[in-house]
């Protein structure tokens, strides 16, 4: 089978996107909850969902994703890393993290230009490290320092619109 290759080319852009990212929202995984993307887009869910909304202060989450590939074996996949920090140890806090670090979840990503990205939205989402510091110094964080990966055929669609999302509140 060959691959067909489009060739679209790309104009230089504006400088007007910066890095970062706002907020991410969690749910539990499920395999139906998303279509096919078309144009590296989702219209929405492909089923009705509910997702809960984790805040981010300024500066203090990151994603990335890495293409892998390997050409002894012919696979190329793009492995999707979240870092998220939360300030602030509260107990009810470490019962939440606990509960959701032991899911299989997907992740919705808006970063600060607006895009909202679907991360692990094929096969889910498992956290794979993290901390609870209360730091050394007078400045240093206290709280929380969560990492999740995913790896997926393509990038993470973005969201073009809400179709059957309902993005709950946070607490």
């Amino acid at each position: 089978m060959s691959c067909t290759l489009t060739v679209n080319g790309r104009t230089l852009q504006c400088k007007d996107a910066i890095g970062g990212i706002r907020r991410v929202w969690f749910k539990k995984f499920d395999a139906a909850d998303w279509g096919t993307p078309a144009s590296g887009a989702l219209a929405g869910a492909a089923v009705a969902i509910t997702v809960y909304p984790f805040e981010l202060t300024k500066n203090s989450g990151s994603f990335v994703q890495t293409v892998q590939s390997s050409i002894e074996n012919g696979t190329v996949y793009f492995e999707q890393v979240v870092t998220i920090q939360y300030p602030k140890i509260r107990a009810i806090d470490n019962q939440e993290l606990a509960d959701l670090l032991k899911n299989r979840v997907c992740i919705i990503v808006e970063d600060v230009n607006g895009n909202r990205m679907v991360m692990g939205h094929t096969s889910g989402c498992e956290t794979n490290g993290g901390s609870v510091s209360t730091g050394t110094a007078s400045g240093d964080l206290n709280g929380y320092n969560i990492t999740f990966l995913a790896h997926e055929v393509i990038p993470a669609p973005i969201l073009s619109g809400t179709t059957n999302i309902t993005y709950g509140a946070a607490t």
